[in-house]
């Protein structure tokens, strides 16, 4: 049930994703960036872990350049069995990897974890949990690595007030979008 609601959500939210326009996606992920640089944990961080973008999700190419300009360590995925997370090198060192997203050819082993991680997804919740694209890899990676700071980038029509989920999803620390900074709610 639960994973038929998350397709389901996936889908349509892909749909919508798919049809914004380049000009649309570009003015979106300027607002992210901004954001992201204001934000205290990023500021902090000396390594961060960026996903490289894959068709329209949120892109990350001008934050990772900014990054390094600003001293900051990268990291990227490389997915095999699991992800794990490479030393970046350059936007010319990437191939197409599983499922088609860039990935470095030729990974370069890390001294040592982000300390923030950039999560993409289809779906966020108020919740702060997401729907990723339904093979579980950013779940399996944060619960071995459940120090990190975990911060989604989203356009804001992909952030909805609840969500299925299961036991084995790990929420995000924090959602950036480009209308707003979205945090756990405290009970």
């Amino acid at each position: 049930m639960v994973a038929e609601a998350k397709g389901l959500l996936r889908k349509n939210v892909l749909a919508i994703r798919n049809s914004l326009a380049l000009k649309n996606i570009e003015e979106r992920s300027k607002k992210i960036e901004d954001a992201l640089f204001e934000e205290e944990h990023f500021k902090k961080a000396k390594t961060a872990a960026f996903y490289i973008p894959k068709g329209n999700e949120v892109q990350t190419k001008r934050m990772i350049e900014r990054a390094i300009n600003e001293g900051k360590e990268i990291l990227v995925p490389v997915t095999k069995e699991d992800i794990s997370m490479c030393k970046f090198t350059s936007f010319s060192d990437l191939v197409p990897g599983k499922f088609g997203v860039p990935e470095p050819e030729h990974p370069a082993p890390k001294d040592h974890l982000a300390e923030v991680v950039l999560v993409p997804g289809t779906v966020f919740g108020l919740c702060m949990h997401r729907i990723g694209y339904g093979k579980g890899y950013y779940d399996r990676y944060f619960k071995k690595n459940s120090k990190v700071f975990k911060i989604g980038l989203a356009y804001d029509f992909q952030v909805m007030d609840g969500l299925p989920k299961h036991e084995h999803d790990i929420p995000m620390d924090l959602i950036i979008t480009d209308k707003r900074l979205i945090k756990p709610s405290k009970h």
